[in-house]
Order: C-alpha cells, then structure tokens, then sequence
C-alpha cells in the first residue's frame, strides 16, 4: 500500500502524505483538529478528519467498531461528540452532540443526498460505501454557514475515492484493490477503483460488492440483519490553466438487507446522484459551482426477511428525486477572505403501502416537496496579529408543499385522508443563520476559541404531512405511531460554544465545552385528538404522538488527546458527553449516546503496526418517558488489531473486536421489531459479538 492520504482542514483543505511510520500518530489526531505537525512552529486547525482504507478494523478495514457492515457512518464513533443510530447494517444515521437525522448536514462529493425511504433505510451516509469514502469530515461544534443550507446540528461532508491529475503530459494509470471477511455474520467484500489520468485529464471507474449474513452474538443472532449492496462510480475530470471542470455519477443497488429496529426490511433501494463542478481562479477572486441531480426508488415489506406478525403482510414502495446547486465566489477583502455564495435544493418524496395479500392502498405521502433556497456570506480574518474573527450569515426561503393523500379504506382514516386534503398545505420559512468565532493564539502550543451561532430547521416531510398514525419518522425508530402537523413552526437553535487545542512536542489535548437553548424543538407528543387515537389504536398503537413544537436543550463536552510515548508507541484517546433535555417539561430528549470514551494504545516500527482498544459507555439513565424509551446498562469492549506491510503496494490486516465476547446493547441501537426467537419484539437490539476479521489492499 502507498503511503496514506491524509487530508487534514486548517484554512483549506490541504493534502498531505505520510508514511507508514506515521500512521499511529495521524491516526491518533484524525479526528481532533490537532495537526500531527506537533513540532510546527504552531498551526491552528479547525475541524476533524478521518479516513477509509487505512485497514485497522472489521468487515472492511476503515475504522475500529464496524463490527461486520461496511457502513460509512460507524466512521463517526472515532470522532468526539459523534454517534450513530443503527437501525440496520447499512442504515446508520449521523449523529452529533444529541442531534441526528435532518438536524444534521451531510455532504457527500458536494450532493445533499435525499433518502428514499420515509424511514431513512437509505439514510445519506449509506450511498457510498466506505471502501469507496477516501475522507469523512466534521466540523467541530459549529458549523460554518458556507457548510450547508441547515445547519442546525453540525456537517459532515464525505469525499469519495476517485482520480487525480498527475504534474505532467504523460497518461499515468493508478488503481487499488480491496477486500475483507468477517466472521460475525461470515460477510464479505471487494471493491476496486482504477484511474487513468495526466495534467489534463483525469477518469475513474470503481466497484464495490458485499454481503453478509445475521450479524450473531453469545446466545443468538439479530434477526433479520443480514446485508447485500452493490456500488459503482465513474467519473472525469479536465483542466485548463486555473480552471477546472469534473463530472461523476455514483450509483447504488441495495438488495434484501434487514432492519430489525423499523417495521420492515429493505427489498431494494437503487438510484444514482450525478454531480457536476467547476472550480476557477481569476485574478481577484476564485469561482466554486457545483450541481447535482438524484433518483431513487426504494421498497420495503415485512415478510420477505421476517415472520409476519398478527398476519398483516404490508409492502412500501417509495422514490426521492431531486437536485441542487452551490455557487461561491471567494476574493480578499477587508484585511480577510470573503465568501459570498448561493446554494439551494429541491427534493420530492411518494410512498405508497399497500397489502400484498389484499386490497388495501394508501398514498402516506404523495409528491411531499421541499425546495430551499439559501444566500450566504461569511467572512474569516485577523483582527490582530494572534486573533482571527470568523463572521458568518445566511438567509434560507424553504417552500414546502405535498399532494393530496389516498386510502381506499372508510371509517376514520378516510375522515383523517378528507382532512389532510382539505387544508392547505402549501408552507413558506424565512430562516436566518448567524454565527461569530473568535480564536485567540495564546501561545505557539496553545489556541482558544469562543463561538456563537443562531442556527434554523425547518420540518421535515414527515413531520409536516404525516396525515396517518404510523411509524414512517425518518428512523427515529421508538416504536410509537406519529402523525404531523402543517403548521409546526421552524427550530431556532442559540448555541454557544468554548474550545481549547494544546499541543507540545508528541502530547496534544483538544476539549470543548458547549450549550444549546432550542425553542420550538420539534418533538412527539401524546395526540389529543379523538379520531387519529381510535386510528391508531386500530393499528396496535393506542398513544399516538404528534409532532409538536416544544422547547429544549443541550450541553455537554467532547475531547480527544494523545501522547508520543516513545518513538514506537503512541496513547490517544477521546471522551464525549451530551446531556439533552426538554424545557417545558421535565422530560429528556430520545436517544441519546449517554457518556463514552474509547483509547488506543499502539506500537509501530518498520512495517508493523499493533494496536489495543478499549471502548467504554456508561449507562443511560436520562432517557424519554414520552417516547417509551428504557434505560440502557454500561459496557466496556476490548479490540486488537494488527496490520502488515509487506511491500509499498501491498497492506493486510486482521484482528479481533470485542475479544470477550461481550454481550451488550448500544443505547442509540434500536428497539427489535421483527418476531425473532433471541430477542424479544419491543427488547434492545444486542450488538456483535467477537468478530474476527481480516482484510487487504493492494494498490498500483
């Protein structure tokens, strides 16, 4: 294997090489925002990164915890603050400081991908997966206002492998291959990516196949957790002097994968996104554009994976489509660089359910459209010799309507379909961001940052025009039966943040401390109408919710620190802690990753790199009442890991996670919905047990 690439944020996006000797200490700081640069003179870093491929972990080799998926949010748990809801092998959600879902941004090669599902089975971090992602970044605490449309809970963006322009005329070919296996659920990959490219020209083709069975754990299995995705991309790039022009199209086809968290199971959910992009440099100010467009297509049932329960056999076609753009224009001004830019998208979701085995239909959502419209301006620059003032603002114009729904059942969801249809759908937010950071250098080891923000989201589809009682949340996945409201007003988040980054010689520390005052937090809940209870209680579930605004808050720290023991071994660790409470009642806010940690104790020389892991969540006693949720016991986990050079081309790796064999539930893992003889319906999901892997990279 080649040296690494490592991409780490500072005031660009910069790429460094490192090589293998490096690796336990890069990987150490990946995701810190501490540059592993520690006898630089000083260097200020403002978000983390983390990287795939680096083969140091299970089914795929891209980062510790992936217990047998390939799925690029487990990417997430290296980084503090960060989690993930998993309600299936390739359905995690992204999950930071207690928010998750649409609160927060993901970007993937510049695409807001849309999931299909109006449970979020495809949710945005499942369409690459990641023996495909070459980085995944986050910005620590808040977000930029350039970073995405809605903010509210954070950006993650993921950059896909794909080809480089090469420093001369001459054609250079470049490719890697990769592969795995797993034994928690006997799951397999393989992917490969191929380039071809000059100073001028650069295209790229990659493939990735995988497949796994029922992830198992001491005593039983996950029934139904078995996975099946195929992934493919292609992509050209040309250059011209200081401009730059690329195209890609990245397509995905998941086939029979389980989520027991959710009511069905994945069928298929196929679809590709085409992205486009233009990046040019004139003589005084530089030109960022990107495009997109996507189309998906989705099913899910409850039979094909599962034993039907009370005999009603249901199936859920589903479809996204859409596109978007960003246009920023960057030039110096005022004593700092300014940034001033469009952005906006337009997405449109249809679900039908119907009962295979009868006649009955129902349209939940019909052309559900949300289209946002986003002006920005942010401006970043000293305002003395050690202290740098970042300034941002945003404006977003959201318009959201929905079609007219359908059942072709009588009694009172036909009173609840007249009624949907009868309103007036059609809803408009003027959304305003803001955000101020100050950072002071205090010293060439030490930096301090103070951040304010004013962060807006407006509802999502789901929570506006879910006209029935029924589970379709967006994977919120609590078991209860939800209906939304037109007129729920957007979130306004008021957050304020303060961080510290201390480095000196091989040791470095990175704690922040942060607190978030939300008002109209949207939240389930009890319904107090009449006739979506009796609806509901027909459907098995008689305490419905109703999205309603409420008010809420957030706080806690996250950190991560390492240290250079010697010029073979390495210590690093990171510790997060988020508290999330409901302020007009005495309620806490659901599923949230009570407080973990995770250190890494690793030696490298010559071509070897061995590493021990413990992992560590306490249990979760401030949990919702609202939401039904129970309480979750603390765990401890121990991996180890090795991977081998062999030649420059060439790494292998292998391993074993949770070498106990320890027998535990992830709090944010989901609830078990599908009849299944180990776990009980309603029980917490048990997370894999020990899994030994091994995998290999080859690269030319």
């Amino acid at each position: 294997m080649e040296p690494v690439l490592l991409s780490f944020k500072g005031d660009e996006l910069e790429g460094k090489r490192m090589n293998f000797k490096k690796t336990a200490i890069a990987l150490a700081v990946i995701s810190s925002g501490v540059s592993p640069l520690v006898n630089a003179e000083h260097e200020r870093l403002d978000d983390m990164l983390i990287t795939s491929e680096v083969l140091r972990s299970g089914m795929t080799g891209v980062a510790p915890g992936l217990a047998g998926t390939n799925d690029t949010a487990i990417l997430l748990k290296q980084v503090p603050g960060a989690s993930v809801n998993s309600n299936g092998p390739l359905s995690g959600i992204a999950q930071y400081r207690g928010l998750f879902g649409d609160r927060v941004n993901v970007v993937t090669d510049g695409a807001n991908y849309k999931p299909a599902c109006a449970n979020a089975m495809d949710a945005p971090l499942s369409h690459v997966p990641a023996s495909m992602v070459e980085t995944l970044t986050v910005y620590r605490g808040i977000a930029p206002v350039s970073s995405g449309l809605e903010t509210l809970g954070g950006t993650v963006v993921s950059e896909s492998r794909k080809s480089e322009f090469t420093m001369g005329s001459e054609v250079e070919s470049h490719g890697k291959v990769s592969a795995g296996y797993n034994d928690v659920s006997d799951g397999k990959y393989g992917s490969i990516l191929g380039t071809i490219a000059n100073d001028s020209h650069r295209m790229h083709a990659g493939f990735s196949q995988e497949k796994g069975n029922d992830i198992e754990y001491d005593g039983g299995s996950n029934i139904p957790s078995q996975h099946d995705r195929d992934a493919a991309t292609i992509g050209y790039g040309f250059q011209t002097g200081d401009h730059e022009f690329e195209f890609e199209y990245n397509h995905n086809d998941t086939g029979q994968t389980g989520t027991a968290a959710l009511p069905m199971d994945i069928v298929y959910s196929r679809g590709g996104v085409i992205t486009s992009g233009y990046k040019g440099a004139f003589q005084d100010f530089n030109i960022d554009a990107s495009f997109f467009y996507q189309d998906t297509r989705h099913a899910m049932d409850n039979f094909t994976l599962r034993d039907v329960v009370g005999g009603k056999y249901r199936r859920s076609d589903n479809d996204s489509d859409g596109g978007g753009y960003k246009i920023a224009v960057d030039f110096a001004s005022m004593g700092g660089d300014l940034k001033l830019g469009i952005d906006g998208d337009q997405a449109n979701n249809s679900a039908k359910i119907i009962d295979p085995t009868g006649t009955l239909v129902i349209d939940n959502f019909k052309g559900a459209e949300k289209d946002r419209y986003g002006f920005f301006g942010e401006w970043k620059g000293h305002i003395a010799e050690s202290t740098e003032l970042e300034l941002g603002a945003r404006y977003n114009l959201i318009e959201m309507d929905s079609g007219d729904a359908s059942i072709n059942k009588l009694g009172g969801a036909a009173t609840l379909r007249d009624r949907f249809n009868a309103s007036d759908r059609s809803q408009t937010d003027h959304n305003i961001d803001l955000v101020a950071i100050i950072r002071e250098s205090l010293s060439s080891t030490l930096d301090v940052e103070l951040g304010f923000a004013r962060k807006t989201r407006s509802p999502s589809y789901q929570e506006r025009y879910l006209w029935l009682p029924l589970s379709a949340t967006a994977g919120l996945a609590d078991g209860n039966n939800y209906v939304g409201d037109i007129d729920l007003d957007p979130e306004v988040s008021y957050q304020v943040e303060l961080g510290a980054k201390w480095h000196q010689g091989g040791t470095y520390f990175a704690p922040r401390v942060f607190y978030r005052h939300i008002d109209d937090y949207i939240q389930g809940t009890p319904s107090t109408d009449p006739l979506v209870i009796a609806v509901s209680t027909g459907g098995g579930d008689p305490t419905p919710l109703q999205f309603t605004n409420t008010d809420a808050k957030l706080y806690g720290f996250d950190a991560d620190w390492g240290i250079e023991l010697s010029d073979n071994w390495d210590l690093s660790g990171i510790v997060s802690y988020v508290r999330g409470k409901r302020r007009d009642t005495s309620d806490d806010l659901f599923r949230i990753a009570p407080l973990n940690g995770r250190v890494e104790l690793a030696y490298e020389q010559a071509a070897w790199r061995l590493s021990s892991e413990v992992v560590a969540y306490a249990a979760q006693n401030n949990v919702s009442t609202t939401n039904s949720e129970t309480k979750s016991s603390g765990y401890g986990l121990l991996n180890l890991r090795a991977d081998y050079r062999p030649t420059a081309a060439l790494t292998v790796g292998f391993g074993v996670e949770n070498l106990f064999d320890k027998k535990y539930s992830e709090h944010v893992g989901g609830f078990n919905r599908a009849a299944n003889n180990d776990i009980p319906v309603g029980e917490r999901l048990v997370a894999a047990g020990r899994n030994l892997y091994a995998t290999a990279a080859y690269e030319w």
